[in-house]
């Protein structure tokens, strides 16, 4: 009986040693849990009192920045409107006839910039209240006839922001490049009002899919549906422009011009940023539930009206 006893306590010992191991690692378990809210709430409660304060955020040990550069700041960050946006409207001299219709709807002279991009000089006269227009014609020796068309307002892109580098857009700052084809409706308002929430200095390409998961299937889920319009910022349209001309060669075999720059843009790494109100309208017949059943944001764009019943009865 006593041999077996003997025995017996060291297995014990080893018991109360592992309670005690337990109960010291619980203690500092919740020593460390409190400790970690202690801090957080203190953290939120100190921002929340001196959030105001900008001199809780600035180095206490670093210069702070010269008046010009502090004007330079505010200034490029002040609000966006329709004088910093450059509109690159899609065009062939046989669809501006039926189409010019569209454009007229929204272009405001004086107020806007942009131009009209045409394969081949007018044939008739350009009248005054329509948006001015550039030539660009297709570069089927390179691209062959099926894909010339496609490639050219591709490059349109890159000439639009090439020439608003040298200054042959105006006056003014540009932060966007906003394509559309000559049969798409904007919404100016809406267009600055959604730019507006985007800082205009980083890489951005902004637009929607097409309505029609057929369309979406067989071109892209990740693409902006030209027809619908789309913006990309200055930024992003640089460093389009520099890799525009080999990424054509790259992705002649594809169908559209908006298809070629998503592929562009995927290469920089900028993706696209989805806005619900970019309409491509790839529908037949009647839009209006559609339409009723809007999200919450702004409409921007239609496109295809030509081919939709009428949205009102009037």
């Amino acid at each position: 009986m006593p041999h077996g006893v003997s025995r017996n306590v060291p297995a014990m010992a080893n018991v109360f040693s592992d309670a005690d191991g337990k109960n010291e690692r619980c203690c500092w378990l919740r020593r460390s849990l409190f400790a970690l809210v202690l801090f957080s709430a203190s953290y939120f409660a100190y921002f929340s009192f001196f959030s105001g304060d900008d001199a809780v955020r600035h180095c206490p040990f670093c210069e702070p920045p010269s008046a010009s550069v502090v004007a330079v700041a505010a200034a490029a960050r002040s609000p966006t409107t329709l004088a910093h946006i450059v509109f690159v409207i899609g065009a062939s001299n046989a669809t501006w006839v039926k189409r010019r219709v569209y454009t007229s709807l929204w272009w405001r002279l004086g107020a806007m910039r942009g131009h009209v991009w045409l394969d081949d000089e007018p044939s008739g006269q350009w009248q005054p209240s329509w948006p001015p227009y550039r030539v660009l014609k297709p570069d089927e020796p390179r691209f062959g006839k099926e894909h010339a068309a496609a490639a050219r307002m591709a490059r349109a892109v890159a000439e639009a922001f090439e020439a608003a580098e040298a200054g042959r857009e105006g006056d003014g700052e540009v932060r966007w490049l906003v394509m559309g084809d000559d049969d798409t409706v904007f919404f100016p308002e809406n267009l600055v009002a959604v730019l507006d929430k985007y800082d205009h200095r980083e890489m951005y390409y902004v637009g929607s899919t097409s309505e029609s998961v057929g369309q979406n299937v067989v071109h892209s889920y990740s693409m902006a549906f030209g027809g619908g319009g789309y913006a990309i910022s200055y930024p992003a349209a640089a460093a389009l422009a520099r890799i525009m001309d080999g990424c054509l060669d790259r992705y002649n075999e594809f169908y559209g011009s908006d298809h070629r720059v998503q592929a562009c843009l995927a290469e920089l790494g900028v993706p696209l940023t989805t806005e619900p109100g970019f309409h491509q309208l790839d529908l037949k017949g009647h839009v209006y539930g559609l339409l009723a059943a809007h999200p919450v944001a702004p409409l921007v764009s239609l496109h295809h009206l030509d081919r939709l019943n009428p949205i009102s009865p009037n």
